[in-house]
């Protein structure tokens, strides 16, 4: 019998929950009228009712096991709760429903999405799920399955008829149809009746009718489910299958549920129809099918309400939603997003043509018409009208025939159960018979099957399955509960605290009707659980109380008439029934009528019983392995028993085990811990005894020969810092016991040995478990003596040598039966030595296979894997785990093999050695936190990998991989890559940090100015980073005043004094006139505001976007009085474009990346309230089809926007739309463009009146679609709209020049780059016909549709019939050089070329020469070099000659305004070529060119020259070539060209006539640029981002705010598709914080620049990527402080810092250990010396403490602890340094430390702390500071000393190899290493006894180095060696008496540790025979038995003194 844990009365949560519940929410009427107040009091009597409410539950365990969820459902109201088990008020309410009627049944489910529907033909659909999973709620009315996901969608099916009850599945649910009893009464023919069972695979799908097959035979042909008889008693996921009970032949059935395959549809359809043929129309068809979906309010815990339910369904075949009828309950609507894209994929246009068919809805006429609600003959009346023609539903589901078997009633339970040696059975219980039917069954090899076995039957009323225990809770016949392991019982269950149930007096209160509890809370002698929440309802003790719906509530029986008539029944009997099972929790019924919650105890808490266990059930027999797990857990858990500690509960264990393999346990002598309690405590055992009042010698004699003293004393010596005293040997009489060899255990005692032997060497590979060593080892020494295994005995001793004897305790097993026992195949009589194992590895030797069990010894496995594979440096493909490891499997078991295989993606050849090492870690599961685990002579291996490929990992690793090297940073690059794929562009959050504000102090005054004028006025420019910005300029104030500039939203400062003769009236016009001038700079303020703020902000969703105001008053000093243009004459409507441009830099600060961007937020931010569009607005869509989101703008909004025929906004989304979808062309965005181009319609189509800038925006907008598609049908269009004649009556008379220009950069961007002599362009001649149009001549015969509209000329334009170049040639000019972009055709560039002759020089415009001059520089885009003899070389000879020699030098006959208007046009052209060619590159050659230029412009605006060339061509190409260098040094915020931007702009007033509005704006885009998006963003030259630059900066600027007339001021936009974010920002992933770190860039080879290298310092902006091989942050720098980070090209890193860059929020670097950043290095002399210092290879031996507490950054701390403070030990402070290594070793023997010992440490702790400063090595902390530990443990004997002493062993014997992996040595696949050992001397020692100097090359490696380097290892290895020898004296005899074997004598804990050191053998025959005088003979008798040559020393050191 076992106890468990107090019992806790379970009161559901909901029903408390419940009596705080409002109920039904009633919604108020839409029609208020005046009611009588009677009506009121009415309604409330309504919602009274007399009747019990009917409520069930059900209990599951959470999915992190650590909570329970309730579901409760009361009427029509259900809680959904989850709480901590046990713990109070952990519980808290998920979600509340009420709903319309009263909830049949509520059941937890999960749907999948299955994205593979519908299957193409003949697809085969996989068996497991597919998708995303929902899991989710159902909760079931009379006419609805209302669906509500965790997710927080919510869905409603419509059910087609009553459903009995609806069950889960692996892939949804599975639908029970109610067979009414008229159906039952009359059965029709089994192929004409309606199928009972149906699946929902998803809440938008159909519900389907269910097929079955009886066998896979031809006669077993798959038919619809539709028996009658059989009902549904059970349902299981895992495995997936269906259990029935046929009422009429008394048998239950077992099912498996599988995917229907088509061709089984397609014979079901088959069958189907043909019945439907002779006259049977009852098939699956819509005349009993519908389903419909709609939205439903989710009401949450705080304020539930009802859900009104009154649908209007309409005929659907998929997924599909349906609209709410007006007169519905308001209620919030939402479309789950992750179904919308799969609404329309289950349809198909025949029965045979997919394998998903649907169908409209019709009404159930399985249902009466009496019985249908309203809402269902609404339903009818219209699916009768609708569905006339109704399609089979296509089966989804399938169930097969598995089992089947009689029985002698219906199961009213069936459960899944595994016993704890993993056999499975299927249990039926059958209430009525009170049997527990258990059929064993297993699934076959591929685990596409199930058999089933043997059937064994229990006594039971009632039982449940324990997942966590692995056994069965039963109430047997007798009424008590009993624990079954499968069909085995374990032991009785004792429950104390229970009520004892008198049931005579139950009837007594019973027969009254007292609705009272039966027992007082105050009296009840048990606590209640967390669960607890209200006392039960007084209804529940009624005898006539009924529950009602879920099962397992839901039970038969009365509970009065199942007890007996005996006044006071025992305890037990009161226990009718088990509910709610979960991992160990489990609900009671009481027959009061309560419920009770108990938590069975657990099968063991401590780790080494539990892997014991595991272990020992794996090796034996099943039956004995149950017999072993029940009787252990009926003594674990005897009543009595309290809670164990893991010593105790493993001392327990030991005698259970030993008890059960025969052994007489009173007379064991077994070691007993501390913690234990019981007889072997002296104590305990005495405690009945008075204790002596005066103590002696013989309790002190006793204390120090009791177990207790052997076990703790050497670790008490230890804390206490005294010396360890020995045990005292008592002369005591054995106990002489004898073993049992009937025991169940006994003949399994060498098995049990053997596999709890390596369970101990599994648990060495653990520190924390070195103490479970200790405990395991007094049980295997026991077991080694009674089998006679001497050796195994010696190996015990060595490890454990204070806690078992050499010889071994006395035995209980006879020679005579150890004889008898037979040892299994696996049994070796060499104990196998993990430790060893790997020693021997790592010289060079290939043991034998290791032998190790799976699931136990998975350290064992991993590691001799990992060393093996490091040794052998075999291939990752296919590692033979055979070769290293011998799998032990059970006797009569097969012994299993296998391979690891890891497939590598890298191009490279095969990674080295310590990647290697890395990789097969990661893939064999090992964490970080597992290798700190090992134990440090171990995990040296694995460090060292690690610590090897930390600064340069391959690219292409796992995330998991780049955890185990410690960096993080590439972890998060890893997961952006993953996130990338995902979306297939940028990403919001591309790694899991976040970007942390700096504090106030951090930041510079200037960035706080900037904080600070945005919080006074939000401008437009509120959202710029100030972080980023104070790390990039942090010594000036230019962000300030570039924002200043900027700022429009504030009233103008008008400082004009009034002169003395000008009247008030002339100076307010004055004043007035002035405030214009600068409201035309104003005006021009919001294109450049819009690129300084470009995609810095994400806007809030529930709010609209603010527009900052464009204010166009002024104001004047020292009274602040307002100004306005009210006095003087202004164009109307000047600001009507600036507004527009106002809304497009507000619109272009949202980020491309917000992905919440749809059409309802965007039409909600129109402007509300008036019926005219601002002209904001229009500007707003455009930005955001610049930005990619006017994509998602609804058709209907759309059509919305256009039909009001406003033009602004009709430019702004035509060129949104076409922004937002360029490349792609798109029909629909072509159509739309249609609309509104005469020359796409068709010439019968309706005249339309569009406004002409409409026009121009659709003809670009042409372009933009089909941009870089060479489409040659819009090719040839947009050709001949460059020439496009005016008229015939007033068409196309206006501003021609703007729609010709815009037709021909539409025709470039279409054939950008193609030339004209591409495949099916011949024929056009585009080159001719482009030149044509630039040179002028006869007009051509228009061709194409509209050719006959332009016959007669137009009747407002006379131009006669020449070509208009003033028309057409910029347009050609510019699509010439556009088609034929970079193709260096001499013959195009020529027609490009200046004339050379002032005669044809005077034949074109001086402006057109800038636009030939920019054309050639397009075509000849190869040769444009940064110089000014590449800038002179445009200007021909004649114009050079003649140009600044007017005056007296002037020569007559020359035009010299033409000649310097020619000479000004030409170099800006040259320029905005040069500004094209290398925009974004920041190229100091160009800069240096173009600032040249500029200045000298500037200067020519105050001379003559200006007079000469017309200022306004000064001032045009004066802006060009600004603008030009601007784009060079986009993003760069240069202060040089900021200097001469803030003096252009100054120039106001009417000494400056001609800078107008068109100036102001070159100006102020030059500065966008320059500061582009916030300094986050740079220019491409790509092609596609060249045209767009062209077309943005073309060089013919308005001349007033509403000029159009030669270039639309929407299209200076365009410059947004040319920008892209470059800003490298590093990030430190540790603190979030952005930081500096050097960079390195790597250009791509070209034929004008060689391969280059630039450093900068991060942030910083990057080059183009395409021009980059590789970017890496602090690389080769030596003194780098943060892990290099490499991105390279062709390598998927290089993607990864694509989405970086575009995501904006950083790339993740990490801080090495013991390094400032950058900006926060401390001064002083010792830290500007710290690279000195650990570049000083000697420091590490002289290094002093105090010196590297200065150096060590922020490793400072650190030092503090290890090595003290210098300060503080100055100062007499010793509770500082009192945590410190050092000070605890000293401290450790008091007075008696001196202080060269003190000296030594220090030092030692100082190279290791400039080992992990100077190389980057932190892992060499803990390996170091636990060595040094463990060799002071040695020096005291402690009881793990031997473990200690492998422990440097093992790092010794790895610094060699690892010094030996690292050298670049090749190694064959198919050897080990050479043979080496490491000599005393330290050096590596061959075979052949030579000896050699380890290579030189490693030790100035810094990271390259291996972790410890031989030198290190060989000074611990020395100071064990000298302390070794420092025993050797006392203990020479003993040790020479061990190795001879001699018997009868004690050994000491020395003699062992001498042994191990010295790899000394156990003792051998030959040792024994050994002569003392003749040391030859003994070297060469031992010769035989390979033993290294030290070891051969030291044996005969000892054996043959001198």
């Amino acid at each position: 019998m076992i106890s468990c844990g107090a019992p806790q009365e379970f009161v559901p949560f909901g029903r408390e929950y419940l009596q705080h519940h409002p109920g039904e929410v009633g919604l108020p009427s839409p029609n208020p009228m005046h009611q009588s107040p009677h009506l009121d009091l009415l309604r409330q009597l309504h919602t009274v009712s007399l009747k019990t409410s009917k409520e069930a539950w059900q209990v599951r365990q959470s999915k992190d096991g650590l909570m329970e969820e309730e579901l409760y459902v009361s009427d029509s109201t259900v809680i959904w709760s989850r709480g901590q088990v046990g713990v109070e008020g952990a519980r808290r309410v998920i979600k509340c429903f009420s709903c319309d009627s009263t909830v049949q049944q509520v059941l937890f489910a999960t749907f999948h999405t299955y994205p593979e529907q519908p299957a193409l033909l003949g697809e085969v659909l996989p068996d497991e799920p597919t998708g995303e999973e929902l899991p989710s709620v159902c909760v079931v009315e009379n006419d609805f399955i209302n669906v509500y996901t965790e997710e927080g969608e919510d869905y409603a099916v419509a059910l087609p008829f009553q459903v009995n009850k609806v069950w889960p599945l692996k892939y949804g649910v599975l639908l029970e149809r109610n067979v009414p009893s008229s159906e039952l009464a009359s059965p029709k023919p089994e192929n004409e009746r309606i199928p009972t069972l149906y699946s929902l695979l998803h809440p938008l799908d159909e519900i389907n009718p269910i097929i079955q097959r009886t066998g896979h035979s031809s006669i077993h042909q798959p038919s619809y489910t539709s028996d009658l008889s059989s009902q549904v008693v059970f349902t299981s996921n895992m495995p997936s299958v269906i259990i029935f009970y046929n009422s009429v032949v008394n048998s239950h059935s077992v099912w498996k549920i599988r995917r229907a395959k088509q061709d089984e549809n397609t014979l079901v359809l088959n069958a189907a129809m043909a019945n439907s043929m002779t006259g049977m129309p009852n098939i699956p068809s819509p005349s009993y099918s519908y389903s419909h979906t709609h939205s439903r309010l989710a009401s949450s815990p705080v304020s539930p309400s009802t859900s009104a339910l009154s649908p209007v369904p309409t005929p659907t075949r998929s997924r599909s939603s349906l609209l709410h009828p007006a007169q519905a309950t308001p209620k919030a609507h939402h479309t789950p997003k992750s179904h919308m894209a799969m609404l329309s994929r289950t349809q198909s246009p025949s029965v045979f043509g997919a394998q998903h068919l649907r169908l409209g809805m019709s009404p159930s006429p399985c249902r009466s018409p009496l019985h249908r609600s309203p809402r269902s003959s609404s339903v009818s009346a219209l699916l009768n009208d609708t569905c006339l023609e109704p399609e089979p539903l296509i089966p989804d589901l399938c169930i097969e025939l598995l089992w089947k078997e009689n029985t002698p009633g219906r199961a009213s339970k069936a459960f899944f159960t595994e016993d704890s040696v993993g056999q499975r059975f299927l249990c039926l219980l059958l209430s009525r018979h009170s049997l527990l039917r258990c059929i064993k069954y297993d699934h076959t090899n591929n685990m596409s099957s199930i058999i089933f076995g043997s059937i064994t039957s229990i006594p039971a009323k009632d039982a449940e399955h324990l997942s966590n225990l692995k056994m069965m809770l039963v109430v047997d016949g007798n009424s008590n509960l009993a624990l079954y392991n499968g069909i085995v019982q374990v032991c009785r269950v004792h429950i104390s605290g229970l009520p004892a149930f008198n049931s005579s007096l139950f009837r007594d209160f019973s027969s009254l009707n007292i609705s009272s509890r039966l027992h007082s809370p105050a009296t009840t002698p048990h606590r209640r659980s967390s669960v607890i929440t209200s006392s039960r309802p007084p209804s529940a003790a009624d005898a006539k109380f009924e529950v009602v719906g879920l099962s397992p509530v839901t039970h038969e029986r009365s509970h009065i008439e199942s007890f007996s008539d005996d006044p006071a029944l025992p305890l037990s009997a009161a226990i009718v029934a088990l509910l709610d099972p979960t991992n160990t929790h489990v609900t009671l019924e009481h027959a009061s009528g309560s419920y009770f919650r108990i938590e069975l105890p657990r099968v063991s808490s401590s780790p080494i019983v539990a892997q014991c266990l595991t272990a020992l059930k794996y090796i034996l027999p099943r039956d004995i392995a149950i017999q072993l797990v029940n009787k252990w857990y009926s003594t674990r858990n005897a009543p009595g028993n309290g809670d164990f500690s893991p010593y105790s509960e493993w001392h327990l264990f030991s005698k259970t085990l030993l008890d059960m393999m025969g052994y007489d346990i009173d007379k064991l002598t077994l070691s007993c811990p501390l913690e234990c309690s019981g007889s072997c405590s002296p104590v305990a055992a005495c405690k009945k005894f008075r204790a002596a009042e005066n103590g002696s010698d013989s309790d002190w004699e006793y204390l120090l020969s009791s177990t207790y003293h052997m076990a703790a004393g050497n670790s008490l010596s230890e804390v206490l810092g005294l010396q360890p005293v020995g045990m005292l040997q008592r002369e005591q009489g054995i106990r002489q016991g004898t073993a049992n060899a009937e025991a169940p255990l006994f003949c399994h005692l060498p098995a049990i040995l053997y596999t709890l032997h390596l369970v101990y060497e599994e648990l060495k590979l653990n520190t924390l478990h070195w103490e479970m060593c200790g405990l395991l080892v007094a049980v295997l020494d026991q077991l080694a003596a009674d089998l006679r295994v001497p050796i195994f005995l010696h190996h015990y001793w060595r490890d454990f040598p204070t806690l078992v004897p050499l010889h071994g305790p006395p035995t209980q097993v006879s020679p005579e039966q150890a004889s008898r026992l037979t040892l299994p195949g696996y049994f070796t009589h060499e104990p196998p030595n993990v430790l060893v194992h790997i020693y021997t590895i790592m010289t060079g030797q290939e043991p034998d296979p290791f032998p190790y069990i799976p699931n136990v010894c998975s350290n064992t496995k991993n590691l001799i894997l990992l060393y093996s594979v490091a040794a052998t440096d075999c291939s990752l493909q296919d590692i033979s785990v055979e070769r290293f490891l011998q799998r032990i499997s059970p006797t009569g078991h097969k012994p299993n093999t296998c391979n690891i295989s890891m497939l590598t993606s890298r191009n490279q050849s095969d990674p080295n050695i310590h990647e290697k090492v890395v990789l097969l870690t990661d893939q064999l599961g090992l964490t970080e936190r597992d290798i700190q685990l090992l134990p440090p002579g171990i995990s040296l291996m694995l460090m060292n990998a690690q610590h090897l490929c930390r600064p340069s990992p391959p690219q292409d690793w796992p995330a998991s991989a780049y955890h185990l090297i410690q960096r993080p940073d590439l972890v998060a690059h890893k997961k952006t890559m993953e996130c990338g794929k995902q979306k297939n562009s940028g990403v919001n959050d591309p790694f899991n940090i976040k970007v942390t504000s700096l504090q106030k102090s951090e930041i510079s005054p200037e960035m706080q100015k900037i904080s600070q004028q945005v919080k006074e006025e939000e401008d437009g420019m509120e959202s710029l980073d100030i972080d980023m910005l104070s790390l990039r300029w942090p010594e000036d104030q230019r962000i300030v005043e570039v924002q200043r500039m900027l700022s429009s939203s504030k009233p103008v400062t008008i400082n004009i004094p009034q002169r003395p003769d000008v009247s008030d009236h002339d100076y307010v016009e004055e004043q007035e006139r002035h405030l214009y001038a600068l409201c035309i700079r104003t005006m021009a303020l919001p294109v450049a505001r819009g690129m300084f703020t470009l995609c810095t902000t994400a806007p809030v969703i529930t709010e609209t976007l603010p527009i900052p105001r464009l204010n166009l008053t002024g104001k004047a000093p020292p009274r602040g009085t307002s100004i306005d243009l009210s006095n003087i004459e202004v164009p109307p409507n000047m600001n009507m474009w600036p507004s527009f441009h106002n809304g497009v830099a507000a619109g272009l600060k949202i980020a491309p990346n917000c992905g919440e961007i749809d059409s309802t937020w965007i039409v909600y931010n129109k402007p509300k309230g008036s019926t005219e569009i601002p002209t904001e607005h229009p500007g707003f869509l455009m930005a955001l089809g610049l930005t990619g989101h006017l994509r998602n703008l609804a058709t209907v909004n759309m059509h919305d926007y256009l039909t009001r025929g406003h033009e602004m906004t009709c430019v702004g989304l035509l060129l949104g739309i076409a922004a937002s979808k360029r490349g792609t062309m798109d029909v629909t965005t072509t159509k739309l463009l249609s609309v509104h181009l005469e020359c796409l319609l068709p010439p019968t189509s309706t005249e339309l009146d569009v406004p002409h800038t409409v026009q121009v925006a659709a003809i670009l907008g042409v372009g933009l679609v089909y941009q870089d598609t060479a489409h040659r049908h819009m090719a040839e269009v947009l050709l001949q709209e460059i020439g496009r004649p005016p008229g015939p009556e007033m068409e196309n008379s206006n501003d021609r020049e703007s729609y010709s220009l815009a037709a021909g950069l539409a025709l470039g961007l279409v054939m950008f780059g193609q030339g004209g002599e591409k495949a099916g362009f011949t024929d056009l001649n585009l080159a001719g016909e482009l030149y044509h149009f630039i040179e002028g001549g006869h007009k051509k015969p228009l061709s194409g549709v509209h050719k006959d509209k332009y016959k007669s000329p137009s009747y407002q334009i006379k131009e006669g019939d020449r070509v208009n170049i003033d028309v057409t040639a910029p347009g050609a000019t510019l699509a010439l050089g556009m088609i034929y972009f970079g193709s260096a055709n001499k013959a195009v560039a020529e027609w490009m070329v200046a004339p050379d002759t002032p005669f044809l020089l005077d034949q074109v415009r001086p402006d057109f020469l800038l636009l030939r001059t920019i054309a050639l520089g397009l075509i000849m885009w190869e040769d444009v070099v940064p110089s000014s003899a590449w800038m002179e070389s445009h200007v021909p000879p004649t114009v050079n000659t003649h140009v600044h020699r007017a005056g007296s030098q002037s020569t007559p006959g020359i035009d010299y305004e033409s000649m310097h208007q020619a000479y000004c046009n030409i170099l800006a052209g040259a320029c905005m070529v040069l500004g094209l060619k290398f925009a974004g590159s920041a190229n100091s050659e160009a800069f240096r060119v173009l600032y040249k230029y500029t200045r000298m412009f500037t200067n020519f605006t105050k001379r003559s020259v200006a007079e000469l060339a017309g200022k306004s061509t000064i001032e045009t190409c004066l802006n060009v070539i600004l603008l030009s260098l601007s784009m060079v040094m986009a993003g760069t915020g240069d202060l040089e060209v900021l200097r001469i931007i803030r003096y252009l702009r100054s120039r106001v007033g009417p000494t400056n006539s001609t800078v107008g509005y068109g100036s102001h704006l070159a100006i102020h885009m030059a500065l966008g640029f320059l500061f582009l998006g916030g300094g986050r963003f740079s220019l491409s030259t790509s092609n596609m981002a060249v045209a767009a630059l062209l077309i943005a900066c073309f060089p013919k600027f308005p001349t007033h705010s509403n000029d159009n007339r030669y270039h639309l001021q929407a299209l200076r936009h365009l410059y947004v598709l040319a920008a892209e974010p470059r800003l490298l920002l590093p990030v430190d992933i540790d603190s979030g914080r952005l930081c500096q770190a050097n960079v390195t860039i790597k250009f791509s080879e070209t034929s004008q620049y060689p391969c280059q290298t630039v450093e900068m310092k991060a942030p910083c902006m990057l080059p183009e990527l395409s021009k980059l091989c590789e970017v890496t942050i602090e690389g080769h720098l030596s003194e780098n402080r943060y892990w290099p980070v490499s991105f390279s090209k062709n390598k998927k890193s290089w993607d990864v810092l694509r989405i970086l860059l575009c995501a904006g929020d950083g790339i993740a670097v990490k801080l090495k250990d013991g390094r400032y950043a950058y900006k926060e290095v401390p001064s002083g002399l010792n830290v500007q010396l710290a690279p000195l210092v650990t570049k000083d290879k000697s420091a590490r031996w002289t290094i002093k403490g105090s010196i590297l507490e200065e150096v060590s950054g922020s490793a400072t701390g650190l030092v503090r602890a290890l090595v003290g403070s210098s300060s503080a030990s100055r100062s007499g402070n010793g509770k500082s340094a009192s945590v410190s290594i050092k000070n605890a070793s000293i401290n450790s023997s008091s007075s008696r430390t001196n202080s060269e010992e003190e000296e030594a440490l220090t030092q030692t702790l100082a190279t290791i702390i400039y080992e992990y400063l100077a190389l980057g090595k932190p892992q060499t902390i803990t390996n170091w500071v636990a060595l040094i530990q463990g060799l002071r443990r040695v020096g005291m004997l402690t009881q793990w000393a031997a473990l200690l002493v492998w422990q440097i062993k093992l790092m010794t014997r790895a610094a060699h190899f690892l010094h030996r992996l690292g050298t670049p040595q090749p190694m064959s696949s198919s050897s080990f290493l050479s043979t080496s050992t490491l000599s005393p001397e330290g050096m590596e020692e061959e075979t052949d006894g030579s000896k050699r100097e380890p290579e030189e090359g490693y030790r100035d490696k810094g990271h390259n180095s291996p972790l410890i380097s031989p030198e290190q290892a060989l000074s611990l290895h020395k100071r064990l060696e000298s302390l070794i020898d420092s025993w050797y004296e006392e203990v020479e005899s003993e040790v020479a008496s061990c190795l001879r074997g001699e018997a009868g004598r004690q050994y000491t804990t020395r003699c062992a540790l001498i042994l191990t050191f010295h790899d000394l053998p156990s003792p051998h025959p030959i040792i024994a025979s050994a002569d003392a005088d003749n040391p030859i003979a003994l070297l060469l008798a031992l010769q035989d038995q390979q033993l290294p040559p030290h070891t051969l020393a030291s044996l005969t050191r000892i054996l043959c003194p001198l």
